[in-house]
Parts: C-alpha cells; structure tokens; sequence
C-alpha cells in the first residue's frame, strides 16, 4: 500500500482491512446484506453499525477475565449455551451469580408426549428449574435468583427494572453477561430493555452472549479446553435436547469461530464470541433502540 494512501485512510480514520474488505465484499452488499438491512428498523441499523464499528479487531480475553460474574439468563439453559465454555474456565477461580428471569414453561418437552395443558407446563417450569439447578452446582455458583415471570411476558416496567437493580447492586458484579440486544428471541430483546431501564446508571462491563443469532464480537474467549465442561452443562438441560440439538449447535458454532478468529494454523480449536462494553454504553445502545421504538409504534 502506498503512503498517500496510508496517509489517506489515517486522515478518516479507516483501518486498511476495513477499507480492502468494504471494497471486495461490495456485491455481496448488493446481493445480501442490502435486502436484509431494509427489513431492519432504521434504529436496529443505526445500532448494528455501532457494534460493528468496534468489532474490527477482536480482543482475546485472558484468563480469568474477572473476579465476581453475573449472569442474567432469560430461560434456564440460556447461560449455558451462551457462555458455557467460559463460566466453566472460572467455576473454580470467580464467583459465578445468576439471575433467571423466566420460568420456561413454554420451552421444551418432558419424557412422553406434548400436552398443551397448565399442568404440563407447570412440570415443564419445574424440571427446568431442576436442571438449572444441577448446571449452577456444577458451576458452583454462590448464588441463584428467579424472577419467575411467564414465558413471553417479561414486564417492561420502571417497577420490575428496579427488583432488578436492586438485585445485580447487591450482587456487585465485576462482569454482567446477557444476550446480546438483537438475539433474535422476544424474551432475550426484553431482558435487555428491562435491564436497560433499570441498571443503566451502575458501573460494570457487559459481556453480550449470543444464542439464537451471531453478533459482531468485539471480545473472544478461548474454549477449547473447556468444550467438553460446556457440553456437560448443556446436557443437564434434557427437557431443551429433546426438541433441538444445542450440542452439535454450540459445538458447531465454536468451531465457526474459531475458525475465523483462532491463532492456530488450522484455525482449529473452539471459541465463545462476546460483544464487551462499559455498562452505561450498553444500556445507552439499548435504551435508544427501545425508546425509538416505542414512539414509532
């Protein structure tokens, strides 16, 4: 690369590769990523070219990444295939908290066949809190707290937003993990609203997991000694493998990442991807998406 243009992109602050891959992936602009950018709200744009823009260099994070974790789950088994890998690296180093706001009688089936009745679900809820409970024994959590609200039904309100506040203070994480604001799953975009409202003044880092769709990482953490710990977890969620393979899921999209960010040769390996920001420029991003989109509506 010449120096003018070196000199050029320093000017405007583009990164070379930035600038090179722009330019050679400008059909598939056209081909993919334009259509599906036009279904998005133009705030849901606005956000997703805010992550991306520091997403350009992932950080690999070192171990231990922190003292006391917080991780907020929609369902029981969110964390698990979220952030397994890495909340099994510090099952003896940190001090893991949860909070699950969700019951999860809608989610999964138990031995036998489906049964759309209340008293199903009402099983289904409580052989979900089981198997959480034998994943934060294995992850010797210090503590678990359940909101116990209703599938699809996570209340957005100022009233709820502090309970939960109130909760992740005390708790005085170093480190808070939840889904990342666009997981595409309602009850995993309202987690995110709720908390917005509610925490958004307190001073942590948030580690953004993705579970239903891939997020722009800007945060990495090698798992590929801890791949078979993370399975174990996912297995304790029984009533979850009955309905979706989330093994070969999570195993396969550790793979996805590492190759595309492992230092091996054979970009082998396996790889948990975060999107990792100051609390308050989280909640930022996520109470401008949620306050335009309630006056849109």
């Amino acid at each position: 690369m010449t120096n003018s243009l070196k000199q050029f992109l320093d000017n405007h602050n583009m990164h070379p590769r930035r600038w090179w891959m722009g330019l050679m992936s400008y059909h598939r602009y056209l081909g993919y990523i334009k259509p599906f950018l036009k279904a998005d709200s133009e705030e849901e744009y606005f956000i997703r070219r805010k992550a991306v823009s520091k997403s350009w260099a992932p950080r690999r994070l070192s171990f231990p990444v922190a003292h006391k974790i917080l991780v907020i789950s929609p369902h029981p088994d969110d964390e698990s295939i979220g952030a397994g890998g890495l909340l099994w690296a510090h099952r003896d180093v940190s001090e893991i908290h949860f909070i699950v706001l969700c019951k999860g009688e809608k989610g999964g089936r138990l031995e036998g066949p489906y049964e759309n009745t209340g008293q199903y679900k009402l099983k289904l809820a409580a052989a979900r809190k089981d198997e959480f409970y034998k994943t934060s024994s294995a992850l010797k959590a210090r503590s678990c707290h359940f909101f116990d609200f209703p599938d699809g039904e996570i209340p957005c309100s100022q009233n709820e937003a502090d309970k939960l506040r109130d909760l992740v203070k005390k708790i005085d994480p170093d480190i808070v993990f939840l889904p990342w604001l666009f997981d595409d799953w309602p009850d995993h975009r309202r987690a995110n609203a709720l908390y917005a409202l509610g925490c958004a003044d307190l001073e942590y880092m948030v580690f953004a997991y993705e579970v239903w769709t891939m997020l722009e990482p800007n945060a990495i953490f090698d798992i590929s000694g801890h791949i078979d710990g993370k399975r174990s977890l996912i297995k304790n969620y029984e009533s979850q493998l009955r309905i979706i393979d989330y093994l070969s899921y999570c195993e396969g999209l550790s793979k996805v990442r590492a190759f595309q960010y492992s230092n091996c040769p054979d970009k082998g390996g396996a790889i948990e991807a975060y999107l990792a920001l100051p609390n308050n420029e989280y909640c930022e991003l996520a109470r401008y998406y949620y306050d335009k989109s309630k006056s849109s509506k």
